[in-house]
């Protein structure tokens, strides 16, 4: 362990709790697991900004931002009356929780396509094929790709190639995490002589699930004499803090001026993070100040601070039915008080330095497609204006399927096709007053494929 890091640790309040207890238990070898598990991480998570460029920082920063938030929202009387196993697993829960977002190099080159084909045994051929079918679901960005090569506009190319790569990473990290924890921590993650490896697992894997997930967790495990680990205690907090890092540490200017963001997605996340200037967390208040330079920042800045009310409300929920089972553990000391929502009082556009006035008025507004009316007109007869060129217009796509000369995309069209025809004629009964059942019948022959509507 680092000196920078050994002194970070000791100035976070759910270390010095930790060392207390441990301390005066001769438990010894659990902060050297910690310091162990604490490193790894760190050394793993610098490999995120090369992955995923466009990312904020999900390093040390972001690691100790958390655990400093854990000490602020968990009152002091019920941080000390925590047990060492709830204290531990909540250090290295946060260690290890976006620890998916760092996978190992093999694998990148295997969604990438880059490894020599001699060198992809089953597991990378597995890799690839999933990434594969997860690729193709980004038909839009897929499309622009094809575009821009025939363009020669290689660099724009590649850019869209990984952002999916990046987006498959995100949308993973979770699932991931649970991979690299059983792969390089199975049997290790031990206090006294319980293992909490796939406790651990469990909780790093659920911070990017629905808070669902929480509630059919077990609720305790049983760790020693009269000491328990709380799962979805420790599990709730992870959730708040990670969420509640709103910092604009992890977005340095100088970083952010240097990568050129891109990507409209990551660039609304580093301005957002870019704008907090300070904030203000207890565990009866959350505030955050932003100096905004756009009304579009500030908009995303308050349906992000929606978020964390969410998520405050769920977090409420999954702590108050927190139950000990009969096992006689004083429930007190997890069913914490949290903020009910996020103060906004302070997230407001920046001021003129002559004027002092502010750069531009915010007013929530947006606009919204009715779905209803949407659907009304695109089903039934006004698109076309008559029956029979809907019809028309139908065979014509399939016909134009057919002629791509993709069999899969052929039989995707005339299914859709089919359906839509079905849809058409059953609004027309509507009108018609007959009463009128859809009814799709799909042939598949050798070398034609029937597909007929009633």
């Amino acid at each position: 362990m680092s000196e920078y890091f050994e002194e970070q640790l000791n100035k976070l309040i759910v270390y010095q709790q930790l060392k207390c207890k441990c301390e005066n238990n001769n438990h010894h070898e659990v902060l050297a697991l910690v310091a162990e598990v604490g490193t790894f991480a760190v050394e793993r998570l610098k490999t995120v900004i090369k992955n995923m460029p466009e990312f904020t920082l999900h390093d040390d920063t972001h690691i100790f931002n958390m655990l400093t938030i854990i000490g602020k929202l968990i009152p002091q009387e019920n941080m000390k009356a925590l047990s060492a196993p709830d204290l531990f697993m909540l250090i290295i829960s946060v260690f290890l929780h976006d620890i998916g977002m760092a996978p190992d190099e093999k694998y990148i080159l295997a969604w990438k396509n880059q490894l020599p084909e001699e060198e992809y045994d089953e597991e990378l051929k597995e890799e690839r094929e999933k990434f594969s079918r997860f690729r193709l679901t980004y038909t839009h960005q897929l499309a622009d790709i094809e575009r821009l090569i025939a363009e020669k506009e290689f660099s724009k190319a590649q850019l869209l190639e990984d952002y999916i790569v990046t987006e498959y990473i995100r949308t993973t990290h979770s699932i991931r995490a649970r991979e690299i924890i059983a792969t390089y921590w199975a049997g290790k993650i031990v206090y006294q002589d319980t293992d909490l490896t796939e406790d651990l697992a469990t909780i790093c894997y659920s911070h990017n699930e629905s808070y669902t997930y929480l509630l059919q967790m077990e609720s305790f495990r049983v760790c020693g004499q009269d000491e328990y680990l709380c799962i979805p205690f420790v599990a709730t907090i992870l959730r708040l803090a990670d969420i509640i890092d709103f910092d604009p540490k992890r977005t340095p200017s100088v970083l952010f001026s240097h990568l050129a963001v891109k990507n409209p997605v990551s660039l609304n996340e580093w301005k957002k993070h870019q704008s907090i200037n300070a904030w203000t967390i207890s565990p009866k208040r959350i505030l955050f100040s932003a100096q905004c330079e756009h009304p579009a920042i500030e908009a995303t800045i308050l349906a992000f601070c929606n978020q964390i009310d969410e998520e405050l409300r769920n977090g409420t929920v999954i702590l108050s039915n927190l139950s000990d089972d009969g096992m006689g553990i004083n429930m007190e000391t997890y069913k914490i008080p949290l903020p009910p929502q996020v103060d906004r009082r302070k997230i407001q556009a920046k001021k003129d330095i002559i004027s002092g006035k502010p750069i531009y008025r915010y007013h929530d507004t947006k606009f919204s497609l009715s779905k209803k009316q949407i659907i009304d007109l695109l089903m039934g007869t006004k698109l076309y204006g008559k029956p029979e060129v809907a019809l028309r217009e139908l065979l014509q796509n399939s016909i134009d399927a057919c002629l791509h000369g993709k069999p899969e995309v052929a039989l995707r069209e005339l299914l859709q096709n089919s359906i839509d025809a079905c849809l058409l004629r059953q609004k027309l009964s509507e009108l018609w007053g007959i009463e009128y059942t859809p009814k799709v019948k799909v042939s598949l022959y050798t070398k034609i494929m029937l597909i007929t509507c009633k």
